[in-house]
This record gives C-alpha cells, sequence and structure tokens, in this order.
C-alpha cells in the first residue's frame, strides 16, 4: 500500500474564504483542518497529495481548474469548474507543497465501484489522502434536511468509524440509508476504507452547527 496517511475534513462550502460572508462562521474549522492536513503531510515527509471528493462523475481534474465557487453566489460557473469538494480540498492543501491529484468519485457510485477506485489509487506512487466528506445533514429541525430520528446513531456511529479507522464499517455504509439522511461523504469515505490498511484512527473533531455533522480526522 502506497498511502502513508489520509485525513477527513467536511465538505462545507462556507469553508471556502468568501462564501460565509463577512460573519465566515467556518473560519475555526477551516484553520484547524489546514492546519491537520500540511501537519500530516509534514510528519510523513509526503510530497504528494490525493484528494478525494463527491462529483458528477469519477475522474481527475486538472490541478489549475477554475474555481467553482461562484455557484453559492452569482450563480456564474466557468467552464470545468472544479466540483466543491474538490476545491475545499485544494484550498486546504499546504501552500509550496508537492503535487496534487484532484480526483472526484460520483456521488451516486456503487460501494463496488468507490472500493475499485480506492484499491486503484492505493496502487500508484505513495501519497497522503484528503477525503472531503460530511456526515448527515439531518440533525436537526434546521438541517438541510431537514430531522431524520436516526440521524444522530447513525453520526454517532460514523464518528466512531473514523477513530477506530474501521474500514469494514465505512464500506458497509449503505448508500440508500445515507442519500436519506442528506450524507454527502458516502462514496469518497468508501474510496478511503479501501485504499487504506492497517493504519491507526483519531478523530480530531466532531460539530454540528448547522445540523450537519462536520468531521476531522486522520488516520496514520
Amino acid at each position: 500500500m502506497s498511502l502513508a496517511a489520509a485525513v477527513v475534513v467536511p465538505a462545507a462550502p462556507a469553508l471556502l474564504p468568501g462564501i460565509g460572508g463577512t460573519a465566515d462562521p467556518l473560519a475555526d474549522l477551516r484553520e484547524r483542518a489546514a492546519a491537520l492536513v500540511a501537519a500530516t503531510t509534514g510528519a510523513k515527509g509526503a510530497d504528494r497529495l490525493v484528494v478525494v471528493g463527491s462529483g458528477a462523475t469519477t475522474r481527475v481534474w486538472p490541478g489549475d481548474a477554475p474555481s467553482g465557487a461562484a455557484r453559492f453566489t452569482t450563480g456564474r460557473v466557468p467552464d470545468g469548474a472544479l466540483p466543491t469538494d474538490l476545491e475545499i480540498g485544494r484550498q486546504l492543501a499546504p501552500s509550496g507543497g508537492g503535487e496534487i491529484l484532484l480526483q472526484s468519485v460520483a456521488a451516486d457510485a456503487s460501494s463496488q465501484e468507490c472500493a475499485a477506485l480506492g484499491r486503484e489509487l492505493a496502487a500508484g506512487p505513495p501519497a497522503v489522502l484528503v477525503v472531503v466528506a460530511d456526515g448527515p445533514a439531518t440533525l436537526t429541525d434546521k438541517a438541510p434536511g431537514h430531522l431524520q430520528p436516526d440521524a444522530a446513531p447513525f453520526a454517532e456511529g460514523l464518528a466512531r468509524a473514523l477513530a477506530a479507522a474501521d474500514t469494514t464499517a465505512l464500506a458497509a455504509l449503505d448508500p440508500a440509508t445515507c442519500d436519506r439522511l442528506w450524507m454527502r461523504g458516502r462514496a469518497a469515505l468508501q474510496v478511503l476504507a479501501a485504499a487504506t490498511d492497517g493504519l491507526a484512527g483519531e478523530l480530531v473533531a466532531e460539530e454540528s452547527p448547522f445540523g450537519v455533522q462536520y468531521l476531522l480526522a486522520r488516520w496514520a
């Protein structure tokens, strides 16, 4: 296996500078996520970062693909703009670092397709994997998907899986349940499950300020 470590960061659009307005409600979370990515890549001496996040299709994107942040403001998005998840990962990457591979995975990809992509990434050159993924967005009445009674225990199980680097639990995530709970990160986390093995997990932070589970985790 060539992946030296993995970091899980939230897929919240407000992590992109300017999207959250002048209040910048996720400024602290952005700083902690960037620091976690930098510390992990530095500790492993990695000069290659692989960012995985959900998109419309499964494909590799050019490192200089244009920003798609305007989809949250003016709505005028340039052709070839990065999916939001990959843009978040690119934003959090250490400046002046080495190579960055931007890999989207189709949000509706099957568990088997996610596993195949994970194995493909693991067979590549040594790298640190940055996985951009949220938990359920149905934890409160005001959450994007409104309240679902089983969202809280689901979120607890997901946090435990990341803390324990439990690849079996992530691989077993049910796509239909994740869709119902508005969990955007299912496909990316199942890529993580197949790409890593034998790493120790650490849950660095968990919060849900908008009824969406945001997670910071490190596997190394």
